[in-house]
């Protein structure tokens, strides 16, 4: 992720069905092939999404904190190569991967030891299946939580993060990074169909769906699977999150907002700048003290 994984326009939270609806390929650009010397699609997303964990890392850093000997749950693992890059450069005790989509230790292995010699995965890392709103771990059993791109698939914020909250222990962290909000220019995740800003904005549920029906730019089942997607995306705000961690128990300890500088189009002034022009958040956050 470093050209920072928060500007290349796709979510880790739909790495899991990429192999399963495109036959082990990467959507975007998947048909074609790498110029010589260049790497080809399936390698630029590896690469981005391994670096991606020296941005979870320098963020924790700058307020203090170490992934080293301490035990981390990733929600939302997708394909799991965030959790990779973690394991091997973090060097935490121990990582789980929580996704609702198991993640394909297959798949990741053969990835690391295509495109980053990695020969077997760290016996560090290991990954699970959970609920979407349920955890399969005891109560107070991590020091640090990661979510990378994923929150904006969640389909209740408060929830996921009240089981967050039960997990961590009462000393631990929450790393939290959600890129796009739902009203940014690239929120409705389908820059493949809409390179425009802000077109979901503006058109109905139905008139995209039948846009990205009628297109051939991938292959039917990723277009259904990307409409779903589409369709099921919360409307969370950085305000909505803010109140959603303070209900679930956290306090926010440090914070970067993500920005986009773009063309607002007519027809948008009921929206509030702050949504339109907030593109994601990373943050930290801590138990919130009683009182």
């Amino acid at each position: 992720m470093l050209r920072s994984l928060h500007r290349r326009p796709r979510g880790r939270a739909l790495a899991p069905v990429l192999s399963r609806v495109t036959g082990g390929r990467v959507p975007a650009g998947a048909a074609e092939p790498a110029s010589p010397g260049r790497a080809g699609p399936e390698e630029v997303w590896f690469r981005e999404h391994l670096d991606a964990a020296d941005q979870v890392m320098e963020f924790l850093a700058g307020g203090g904190l170490t992934l080293e000997g301490r035990a981390v749950a990733d929600i939302g693992s997708g394909d799991g190569i965030i959790d990779l890059g973690l394991a091997l450069r973090g060097r935490p005790r121990s990582l789980v991967g929580y996704d609702v989509n198991l993640t394909s230790t297959e798949h990741l292995l053969e990835q690391a030891r295509r495109y980053a010699g990695v020969d077997a995965l760290p016996p560090n890392l290991s990954f699970a299946s959970s609920e979407p709103e349920r955890l399969p771990a005891a109560d107070a059993s991590f020091d640090v939580l990661v979510t990378w791109s994923a929150f904006e698939h969640v389909r209740d914020p408060i929830g996921l993060l009240r089981e967050m909250r039960r997990v961590m222990r009462p000393d631990g962290v929450l790393f939290l990074q959600l890129w796009p909000f739902y009203h940014s220019p690239k929120g409705s995740h389908l820059w493949d169909w809409f390179p425009e800003p802000f077109h979901h904005l503006q058109q109905s549920t139905e008139e995209v769906e039948a846009a990205m029906r009628a297109s051939d730019r991938h292959p039917p089942e990723w277009t259904e699977y990307m409409l779903s997607e589409f369709k099921t995306l919360n409307r969370v705000t950085v305000d909505d999150l803010q109140a959603s961690l303070r209900d679930a128990g956290f306090s926010v300890r440090r914070l970067e907002l993500i920005p986009h500088r773009t063309h607002v189009p007519p027809g948008l002034d009921a929206f509030p700048l702050s949504v339109l022009g907030i593109a994601g958040v990373k943050l930290l956050a801590v138990p919130a003290r009683p009182g």
